[in-house]
């Protein structure tokens, strides 16, 4: 397998096609829809789950064969059917970035073809885990969020505002990086493992206070 390059990529607002209706296709569904893609379905049939996602509207359903038209503009696209043949011809077509759920050998990638982690998301807190082995990088991703969870999260919340206000005070781009480094540094991060998101705002504010 080759090397994967890893990637975030903001997809809100943007055409992801999914092809296929069944528990694989409605896991991808849920996991687009939470980074607010704006998702195409393709399938001749879907299970009720994905059926009650489309009667609230939150994405679109064609109800029908694949045909390669059906992803031309889209970004991304997920081959999730259950046919190995018809995922290879998807990935064929995908002129952009392309997921397939089966193990198909591919000779023929029109687009980029990428894996999905899995993810941990915490609020602004996002880590993924990509290993050759889906069970491994499940029990890894496990594993690290017993460490980065709820405290993390509300801590770069507050990093978020914080970096906005010291953007807005200090123009000196020097200046600022040190601060950063500072408010963002092992000490912080141990204090905030140790007793948790109120005692490393404390931390964080007499830096700032010392300025």
């Amino acid at each position: 397998m080759a090397k994967l390059f890893p990637a975030f990529i903001d997809i809100k607002g943007k055409k992801c096609v999914v092809v296929g209706g069944g528990r694989v296709a409605e896991r991808k569904i849920k996991t687009l829809l939470h980074y607010g893609a704006r998702i195409t379905l393709i399938s001749p049939e879907i299970n009720e789950n994905i059926r009650k996602i489309v009667e609230k509207g939150q994405i679109e359903y064609i109800k029908k064969q694949f045909s390669k038209e059906d992803i031309d503009d889209a970004i991304l696209v997920v081959a999730a059917t259950s046919d190995e043949k018809l995922n290879a011809q998807i990935v064929k077509n995908a002129k952009f970035l392309v997921n397939c759920v089966t193990a198909t050998d591919v000779s023929e990638i029109g687009g980029l073809l990428y894996n999905v982690p899995a993810i941990f998301n915490k609020a602004d807190l996002t880590i993924a885990i990509s290993t050759d082995f889906p069970a491994l990088s499940k029990l890894l991703r496990d594993e690290i969020s017993k460490s980065y969870g709820k405290e993390f999260a509300l801590y770069l919340r507050y990093l978020k505002k914080l970096r906005k206000e010291i953007q807005k005070k200090i123009p000196e781009t020097k200046k600022r990086q040190e601060i950063f480094k500072k408010i963002a540094s092992k000490k912080i991060v141990s204090i905030l493992k140790q007793y948790g998101f109120k005692k490393a705002k404390q931390e964080v504010e007499k830096i700032l206070n010392e300025i």
